[in-house]
């Protein structure tokens, strides 16, 4: 039995792109200014917040219109929303992408939506971004205020940061896992360029 499912969003999940942060930046064109902040991270000369921070800030004055634009969602996605919402299982979709990876239809269907936020003025332009998600342990937090068993919970992710989450899920899904020790946390491996096979799955679960 499923209660929750919790879902990476970007990473290759329910949409195509790795990171919301790079899609952006090839959009408004700020790639290779950003190039500059994501060697200084990795280097540890700057902490995560610090590069969200003046990664975000190359965007500086940018209109929303031009960052919340269409975003394509991997071929399934939607009936895996719907078809999680119709069974009554509680939907978390969470990203440590960007908050515009959330607009309709995404937040159409899911019960909680947790990444970190792009901050707009009065007038539309973007001013600075707000972190919400270091690393995806905020998710154990939620799932403790829910009151909700990881024994009945679905987790599906794809990198280092889903790790913590596909470790403590009783069905645990490494969807084109990015590395071997992600694939060797889940309790199921599917590699697949459409989300079909992740609905059979939880339907074979829900059907129990």
């Amino acid at each position: 039995m499923i209660k929750a499912a919790i879902l990476d969003i970007d990473g290759g999940v329910l949409t195509y792109f790795r990171s919301a942060w790079q899609h952006l930046h090839k959009v408004l064109g700020t790639d290779d200014w950003a190039s500059i902040n994501r060697e200084a991270y990795k280097a540890g000369l700057i902490n995560y917040r610090d590069w969200a921070l003046v990664d975000a800030l190359l965007w500086m004055g940018v209109p929303r219109t031009w960052i919340e634009v269409p975003i394509t969602l991997r071929r399934g996605a939607l009936e895996l929303l719907k078809f999680l919402k119709d069974n009554n299982v509680l939907i978390i979709a969470v990203s440590g992408g960007l908050s515009y990876t959330g607009i309709p239809p995404i937040r159409d269907y899911v019960n909680y939506f947790i990444s970190n936020e792009l901050i707009f003025n009065e007038d539309g332009s973007l001013i600075s971004v707000k972190v919400n998600v270091e690393n995806k342990d905020i998710v154990h937090e939620l799932i403790n205020e829910l009151g909700l068993d990881w024994d009945y919970i679905m987790a599906v992710g794809d990198s280092d940061m889903d790790l913590p989450m596909l470790r403590r899920a009783r069905y645990s899904i490494a969807y084109n896992p990015v590395n071997e020790e992600v694939a060797n946390a889940a309790r199921i491996v599917v590699n697949s360029d459409t989300l079909y096979p992740i609905i059979d799955i939880a339907r074979a679960i829900l059907t129990r």
